[in-house]
C-alpha cells in the first residue's frame, strides 16, 4: 500500500512537474510573442511619429507665415501720406507736360495746316533796294475794331493789330519783331518795315490794307537789301 502510495505521489509530481513546465513554456512563448508585438509596435509607432513631426517642421519653414503676409502686403499697399502728396504732384506735372505737348503738337498742326493753305508767289519790283517780292494769299487778322482809326501810336489798337498782320506774312512773332517804321501808306492802307530781333540786319518791308469788316490783311512782302528806315 505504502509503494502504490508512493507511486501515486511521483506521478502526481511527475503530472505537476509536467503541468508546470508546459505552463511556463506557454508562458515564455506567450511572452516573446508579446515582447516582439511590443518591440514592433513600437518602432511601426515610433516611425509613424516622426515622420509627420519632420514633415511638419518642413510644412511650416517652407509655407509662409499668413501674419508675415498681411504684414508683407501692408507694407506694399501703406503709403505715408509725404509719399502719397508725392504721386500725386508726380501725376499732376505729368499731365500737364502731356497737355502741353498736346497744344504744342496742336499749334504745329495749325502753323502747318496755315502754311499748306497759304499760296504765295513771287513778283517783280521796280525798287533797286529789294532783293525779293512776293504776294500771298494771306487772312485778314481778327479786329476789335469795325473800322480802323489809322493811329500808328505803339500801342495803339491799330499798331498791336498791323504788327499780327505782318506775322502772318513774315511769320515773324509779334513779339520778336523790331519795327523800324509803321505808317500810313494810302487810304486804309499802311505800310511796315521790321526785321527779327535775332538777326536785325534780314530786313522785310510789308504792305496792309483794312479788310472791311474783318481787320488787316497783309498784301505784299518786300525783303530789303539795305534797311532805309534804319535811320
Amino acid at each position: 500500500m505504502s509503494d502504490e502510495f508512493g507511486k501515486i505521489t511521483r506521478k502526481n509530481r511527475f503530472e505537476k512537474k509536467r503541468t508546470n513546465t508546459k505552463a511556463i513554456t506557454w508562458l515564455t512563448a506567450i511572452g516573446g510573442v508579446l515582447a516582439v508585438l511590443i518591440i514592433t509596435l513600437v518602432m511601426v509607432g515610433g516611425g509613424n511619429q516622426v515622420e509627420p513631426t519632420a514633415s511638419g517642421e518642413n510644412s511650416a519653414d517652407n509655407e509662409p507665415d499668413n501674419h508675415e503676409l498681411d504684414n508683407q502686403s501692408d507694407e506694399s499697399t501703406d503709403m505715408s501720406p509725404d509719399e502719397e502728396a508725392s504721386e500725386e504732384e508726380l501725376a499732376v506735372v505729368e499731365d500737364e507736360e502731356s497737355q502741353n505737348q498736346k497744344d504744342a503738337n496742336e499749334e504745329s498742326d495749325e502753323e502747318a495746316s496755315s502754311n499748306e493753305e497759304t499760296e504765295t508767289q513771287q513778283v517783280e519790283s521796280n525798287d533797286s533796294n529789294v532783293s525779293e517780292a512776293y504776294e500771298g494769299n494771306w487772312q485778314p487778322v481778327d479786329s476789335e475794331q469795325t473800322e480802323p482809326a489809322m493811329t500808328f501810336e505803339k500801342g495803339s489798337v491799330d499798331w498791336q493789330e498791323m504788327k499780327k498782320a505782318v506775322e502772318v506774312a513774315t511769320g515773324i512773332p509779334v513779339g520778336e519783331q523790331v519795327v523800324w517804321y509803321l505808317g500810313r501808306a494810302g487810304n486804309q492802307q499802311a505800310e511796315a518795315t521790321v526785321s527779327p530781333t535775332s538777326n536785325q540786319d534780314q530786313t522785310y518791308r510789308v504792305s496792309l490794307k483794312w479788310a472791311e469788316g474783318q481787320g488787316w490783311q497783309p498784301t505784299l512782302v518786300e525783303e530789303l537789301m539795305e534797311n532805309d528806315k534804319k535811320t
